[in-house]
């Protein structure tokens, strides 16, 4: 008997082309890789003694995807008279679902907890391998929700919350990894007053995209039938609240303080912290895992970008260009980093002291505190960059912990009124 074998990445093209920025990539879609999905389908969880125990799950939309997973908008059919809707996120194959397993456990259910929920998990067999399936709450990207809520936005309730989210990880042991506005989102109760067809109405038909292989494929059956965009469901439902309801997603590359299996830190480049971003820079490669103080120095660009509406870095990636703009703002060069700076020919002509550093930060409270219709006073700008920089230290072990940003005047004085 011939075995099927999975498709060569190399060899894979398609009739249609699809731009791999709206969709996951195809060339996922082999033996460890994507678990094919169809709109409409049902996932169920194995049933433990009798098939009433298993739970079902129907595929809704698409909410997003990334290098280890896709993310599908689900309906409880186990509860069909709750209309409860849930994240479903469908592991690649080869993933370690373990570890991400072993984060959630050690995670009490606190209330007001500000991290994502964990409600269901369990596995399925498919064409490309076995794949964990992981059951959450509805969150929306807050990235998405920026241009639709930010005249409600309260800056310094929305930075105590995300801070309060990694105050929560940080007490229990869990370093989150990968801390970035993508993986900041916006909680969606008004879903659960919406039946499944008044859903599917409110939201467009996804532009969907046949899978047609230019050559006969060695395993049809690991391919989708077709490549579904993300649905933006924020922008169909969302209703401006009162306040909103931050929660810190994607555990995925979260890991246990002290782990010995700790795979190595993978922020991206605006939000990574200097000791990781100067080895990718320096050698190309990260060894090193993500930290409590890795997660402080991502915790301060996103509190930067709620604050100040934009990036604190302007035009992020790894690249010498980039590391001279981190150690200009923090006013230092690491030691360690003295013969690699002196023998660069940008990095060495660079104005690196502490003076030019404090002239960044009085031009950010001048240029913020000057604009028209800004909530925040000058002192409050004052006050706001002032932790920053005791979060932004260039050496790890100079920055503050998590307990003393919640302890400082930032977020310990009365909220400001919501922007208009």
């Amino acid at each position: 008997m011939t075995v099927e074998q999975p498709v060569p990445p190399q060899r894979l093209s398609l009739h249609w082309g699809v731009d791999e920025g709206e969709v996951e990539g195809i060339r996922r879609y082999t033996h460890g890789g994507y678990h094919p999905i169809q709109l409409g389908e049902v996932l169920s969880t194995p049933a433990d003694t009798e098939p009433s125990n298993s739970r079902k799950y129907r595929i809704l939309s698409k909410l997003g995807y990334g290098a280890f997973s896709t993310v599908w908008l689900v309906s409880a059919q186990h509860h069909p008279e709750s209309r409860r809707y849930f994240a479903l996120k469908v592991c690649v194959a080869d993933a370690d679902p373990q570890r991400e397993l072993d984060v959630f456990r050690r995670l009490p259910s606190d209330e007001g907890r500000h991290v994502l929920r964990l409600h269901d998990s369990f596995t399925i067999d498919g064409p490309n391998g076995t794949h964990a399936v992981h059951v959450f709450d509805v969150l929306v990207s807050f990235d998405i929700v920026t241009g639709l809520v930010r005249a409600h936005w309260n800056r310094r309730e929305l930075c105590r919350q995300v801070a309060h989210g990694l105050a929560f990880l940080h007490r229990h042991g869990v370093v989150h990894g990968d801390l970035h506005m993508g993986n900041i989102g916006v909680s969606m109760p008004q879903l659960d007053e919406i039946t499944e067809e008044d859903l599917i109405d409110r939201c467009d038909p996804p532009n969907c995209t046949i899978v047609f292989p230019c050559q006969t494929p060695a395993s049809p059956k690991s391919l989708p039938p077709y490549l579904v965009p993300p649905t933006d469901i924020a922008f169909h439902l969302l209703k401006p609240p009162a306040a909103l309801h931050i929660e810190l997603l994607d555990l995925g590359s979260a890991i246990i303080v002290g782990s010995s299996s700790a795979p190595p830190a993978c922020t991206p480049a605006v939000v990574c912290a200097p000791e990781i971003l100067f080895e990718q820079v320096t050698t190309s490669v990260v060894t090193q895992a993500a930290t409590t103080a890795s997660d402080i120095w991502a915790l301060a660009c996103i509190m930067y970008r709620i604050v100040f509406g934009g990036d604190l870095y302007h035009w992020p990636s790894f690249s010498v260009y980039y590391l001279g703009k981190v150690a200009a703002v923090c006013g230092q060069i690491p030691p360690s980093w003295r013969s690699f700076w002196d023998s660069n020919e940008h990095l060495c002509k660079l104005d690196i002291s502490q003076e030019a550093a404090d002239q960044i930060w009085q031009t950010n409270i001048d240029d913020s505190s000057a604009r028209k219709g800004c909530a925040l006073s000058r002192e409050d700008f004052v006050i706001f960059c002032d932790l920053l920089q005791r979060m932004l230290k260039i050496d790890p072990s100079d920055r503050i912990t998590i307990e003393e940003v919640l302890a400082h005047p930032w977020h310990t004085q009365t909220a400001d009124s919501p922007t208009r």
